[in-house]
C-alpha cells in the first residue's frame, strides 16, 4: 500500500496564496512536489512571470484579483500556459475577520456587506468556473485526441497521447469559515459569505462536478480560530478573556487551530488517493467546537464586588 499523497507534478492554484494561511498552503503543496500556481492580489503585476525551480515542486506568482473576470482568467491563461490544465484548486482568497470593520447589522454600511459578497462568494464563484471549464476543455480536447488517435494505425502513438492528457487529482477545496456555521456577531457580511460556500455553493457543485470529470470532487475546509501571530494580536495572546471566549470556552480541545494543520487538512482532501471518495464535504478543522459564547456569567463577579467593598469599607 502507497501511502504518499502522490501530489507530485500535480498542478495546483492556489488563490490568495500570499496570505497567511495561503502561504502556507502554498509551501506545503510545493513540499509535496506539486506545480502551484500561487494567485493574489498582493502579488507585482508581471507581464513576463517566471517559474521558480523550489525543489522537489515548482512555484509560479501571478497577480490575480479574484473579483475581476479579466484579471483572474489572465492570470489563469499564465498558469495554464506554465504548468497545464489546473487539476487542483484552492479557493483560499477573501476578506477575512482581520481586516474587516466590527459593526452591527444595525449599523453596518451596506457598501461594506457588497464589498465582502463580491469578494468571498462572487469570487470564489469566478473561481470555481475557471477551474471547472478547464476541466471539461480538457476532457473534450482529450476525447478528441483519443478519437483521432484510434483512427490511426499507430497504436505506440496513442499511448502517448492518453498518458499526456490523464489528470491527476481533479478537485476544489473552498476555504471556509466556523463562521459559516456559527455566525459572528459584529461579521454578519463575514459569515453569511462564508455560509453561501461551503454550504450552497459545495451542496451544488456535490452534483455538477462529477458530470464534468468523472473523478473530480469539491470539497471545503471550515477552519476554527487559526493561531496566527495576528490572531495573536488580536486577542492579546494567551491567558487574556478575548483569547478564553474565542478559542477555549467552546471549543474541546481548548486551543487554537495550527496554521499548518490547517495546510495538512487542505493536502489530505487533495490527495485522490487519501481522499478520493471524500466529495461534497465540509472538514472541520476547528479543535473540537461547539458554538459561541452568547451570553457572560456576571453573577459571581457582581458578588465578589459587593464582598469586596465590605471589606474596603470594614
Amino acid at each position: 500500500m502507497d501511502l504518499g499523497l502522490g501530489l507530485e507534478d500535480t498542478h495546483v492554484l492556489v488563490t490568495g496564496g500570499d496570505g497567511i494561511i495561503g502561504s502556507i498552503i502554498v509551501s506545503a503543496f510545493l513540499s509535496a512536489g506539486a506545480n502551484v500556481s500561487s494567485l493574489d492580489i498582493t502579488h507585482p503585476q508581471d507581464s513576463q512571470p517566471s517559474v521558480e525551480s523550489l525543489s522537489p515542486g515548482k512555484l509560479l506568482n501571478l497577480h490575480a484579483d479574484i473579483t475581476s473576470t479579466s484579471s483572474l482568467t489572465t492570470a489563469w491563461d499564465s498558469a495554464t500556459s506554465a504548468f497545464g490544465t489546473v487539476e487542483c484548486c484552492i479557493a483560499a482568497a477573501g476578506l477575512d475577520l482581520s481586516v474587516l470593520p466590527q459593526s452591527g447589522i444595525t449599523d453596518m454600511d451596506p457598501s461594506t456587506w457588497n464589498r465582502i459578497f463580491t469578494t468571498n462568494i462572487h469570487g470564489t464563484f469566478l473561481t470555481t468556473k475557471l477551474w471547472l471549464c478547464g476541466l471539461r476543455d480538457h476532457v473534450s480536447s482529450s476525447t478528441s485526441s483519443s478519437s483521432s488517435s484510434s483512427s490511426s494505425s499507430s497504436s505506440s502513438s496513442s499511448s502517448s497521447s492518453s498518458a499526456n492528457t490523464e489528470i491527476k487529482n481533479p478537485g476544489l477545496i473552498i476555504i471556509g469559515s466556523e463562521a459559516g456555521h456559527f455566525g459572528v456577531e459584529t461579521q454578519a457580511a463575514y459569515s453569511a459569505s462564508k455560509s453561501a460556500v461551503q454550504y450552497g455553493l459545495l451542496s451544488s457543485l456535490r452534483v455538477e462536478v462529477p458530470k464534468i470529470h468523472a473523478r473530480a470532487r469539491s470539497n471545503a475546509i471550515a477552519p476554527g480560530a487559526v493561531d496566527t501571530p495576528r490572531f495573536r494580536e488580536e486577542t492579546n495572546g494567551a491567558g487574556t478573556r478575548r483569547w478564553w471566549k474565542e478559542c477555549e470556552a467552546t471549543t474541546g480541545l481548548k486551543e487554537p487551530v495550527d496554521v499548518e494543520a490547517v495546510a495538512r487538512s487542505v493536502l489530505f482532501l487533495a490527495s485522490e488517493r487519501w481522499s478520493g471518495n471524500i466529495h461534497g464535504q465540509c472538514l472541520n478543522v476547528d479543535s473540537g467546537k461547539q458554538g459561541v459564547v452568547v451570553w457572560e456569567y456576571e453573577g459571581d463577579d457582581g458578588r465578589k464586588k459587593e464582598e469586596e467593598k465590605v471589606l474596603m469599607d470594614g
